[in-house]
């Protein structure tokens, strides 16, 4: 797996998110493998510098300073958030140097540790933030009758001109009044002049009537092709996947099958959408909504380590996306702005036809001319 994938500790994944906020570059300190980058796919080890002899972590050390070297520059400040027994085999190296080091948890125990990071993060407000998403995310599911399956989708339904989706799981043994997790959110036309539709953008995604489809116009496609060929190691898959902005018709035959099976699973995936007309812009609401949502989710996915074994992205060789539980790559991990869920609602009520009210419970949701578009009746 990526390396910041395989480390599931709440210490790391919470120490991983502050160090993403705080620094340029961040890379892992390895016992076994000493410096190396959160994409490294490495195997799972059983190593810690905490039960070496002296001697081997003075020759550990002695290994991991020439890795340093290509990532450290003269006046740099290095962020460590380890304990002394991986600092005190560098320090000299540090000196030597001219690198200043910073130990955001100094010799803090395991419980403080937690406590300054949960600090840090603005877990308190992450998670509360995250609650009021979801609330409003249940509303729009519950409103459109538990959104449409990417299958069924096509270009004769009412779609909106434009808008953000959010792509849901697909809802296999989920019972009829539980959402499945969002694992995508996505926009189009945020480029100054573009006229991609909302339509355009999902008809990529899912592919052709005919089952396949191309992930050279389609990063969505591209990335879970990825993940199933990883899942399910074949001599078929080929290995032309994601080269190249286009390709002759011989490698687009080759790749058909991939195609197809990349169809096939986000086919099961359900879509429900807001209904954003605003001008296409990189500071348009829509692409505010679309990088808040990112960030939020992304943030409260690196969290919980995800906890879904399940789940194909957990397959990615992105560590992004194996560690976000999101087949998102773009404004993973931001910080969500503090009216986010405020201008949310705000979108949500323009889509549904009435008004929402943040962090207020909603259990029923009147029908509204939003549910022709989903056959009307509630969620199944």
């Amino acid at each position: 797996m990526p390396a910041a994938a395989l480390y599931q500790s709440a210490l790391f994944r919470k120490s991983l998110l502050a160090a993403l906020d705080e620094c340029d570059r961040v890379y892992i300190l390895s016992a076994k493998h000493g410096v190396i980058s959160c994409g490294e796919i490495i195997e799972p080890y059983d190593v810690t510098l905490k039960t070496m002899p002296r001697r081997d972590r003075e020759a550990w050390g002695v290994r991991v300073q020439p890795q340093l070297g290509p990532i450290l520059c003269a006046r740099d400040t290095a962020v460590l958030y380890c304990g002394e027994e991986y600092l005190a085999p560098l320090r000299d190296y540090f000196l030597q140097a001219n690198v200043t080091v910073e130990m955001p948890l100094g010799s803090l125990s395991l419980g403080m540790r937690l406590q300054a990071l949960a600090k840090s993060n603005e877990e308190i407000k992450l998670r509360q933030t995250a609650t009021e998403f979801a609330q409003l995310m249940r509303r729009l599911w519950v409103a459109q009758g538990g959104g449409r399956r990417i299958e069924e989708t096509n270009g004769r339904l009412p779609w909106p001109g434009r808008g953000v989706y959010f792509i849901l799981e697909a809802d296999r043994g989920l019972s009829g009044s539980r959402m499945p997790r969002v694992v995508r959110v996505g926009t189009h036309a945020v480029s100054q002049g573009s006229r991609t539709s909302l339509w355009d953008r999902l008809s990529t995604h899912r592919g052709t009537a005919g089952g396949t489809g191309s992930h050279r116009s389609s990063i969505f496609r591209l990335h879970v092709g990825r993940a199933w060929a990883r899942h399910t190691p074949s001599s078929v898959w080929p290995a032309s996947w994601a080269e190249g902005q286009s390709a002759p018709r011989e490698i687009r035959a080759a790749e058909e099958d991939l195609e197809r099976e990349v169809s096939k699973i986000i086919g099961e995936m359900r879509v429900i959408w807001l209904d954003v007309p605003d001008e296409p812009g990189p500071a348009s609401e829509r692409a505010y909504l679309e990088r808040n949502a990112i960030g939020l989710l992304s943030r409260i996915g690196l969290l919980n380590a995800i906890g879904l074994p399940d789940w194909l992205g957990r397959e990615s060789a992105d560590w992004r996306i194996a560690t976000s539980g999101l087949w998102n790559l773009n404004h993973v991990f931001a910080k969500p702005d503090a009216m986010f869920t405020r201008r949310m609602a705000n979108a949500v009520s323009r889509t549904i036809g009435r008004k929402v009210t943040v962090g207020r419970p909603s259990h029923v949701a009147a029908r509204t001319q939003q549910m022709e578009f989903f056959g009307g009746g509630d969620a199944d």
